[in-house]
């Protein structure tokens, strides 16, 4: 198991990034309107407090403005900190199966049908790897059957000893294999 942990959290970088400030952003955007919401909604009212053996009265908005303030500093950071963690280990989740996958597609696309677009039961896009498997499988024994075809046709052409109809008898079965594909 600990051979397929993967040490670098940052695969995809730019995706990665945004990925987290898009997150930090919502927690400050929330954390910032909630405050500014207390404050509003305190403004119409008033507070008496005794200080220094003095009574005072002032709007509810003044007294708590700094309790406010060190609140939603406080809890932004808080949760920016947490968002950035669960992000990243999520984003992690995402974009490293994303990278793994479009190596092997590549690899695929190069011919190379023995791919197993392999991602770890506990990442997301598993479903995804697992149609890919599907397509590989079925991509694989196509061009399987393909080459069985054309090694009859080839035979057949090298021994001279079957009739022209039976060439194209053979001929129509590798096109009816090939049109499988759609181009």
């Amino acid at each position: 198991m600990e051979k397929f942990r993967r040490k670098n959290y940052f695969i995809d970088k730019q995706f990665q990034t945004r990925f987290i400030v898009k997150f930090c952003v919502i927690v400050i955007v929330s954390s910032v309107a909630i405050g500014f919401s207390i404050f509003y909604l305190s403004m119409g009212f008033t507070t008496v407090a005794i200080e220094n053996a003095h009574v005072i009265v002032k709007s509810t908005s003044d007294f708590i403005l700094p309790v406010i303030v060190e609140t939603v500093v406080m809890a932004t950071l808080f949760s920016a900190i947490a968002v950035i963690f669960l992000t990243l280990f999520t984003s992690h989740r995402i974009a490293g199966p994303l990278y793994r996958l479009k190596k092997d597609i590549e690899a695929f696309k190069n011919g190379d049908l023995t791919v197993n677009f392999r991602t770890r039961n506990t990442d997301q896009l598993k479903g995804l790897a697992d149609s890919l498997v599907e397509m590989g499988t079925a991509t694989g024994k196509k061009h399987l059957e393909i080459k069985a075809k054309l090694e009859e046709l080839k035979n057949s052409m090298q021994s001279g000893a079957e009739s022209k109809d039976a060439v194209m008898k053979k001929l129509c079965e590798l096109e009816s294999v090939i049109s499988y594909f759609k181009t």
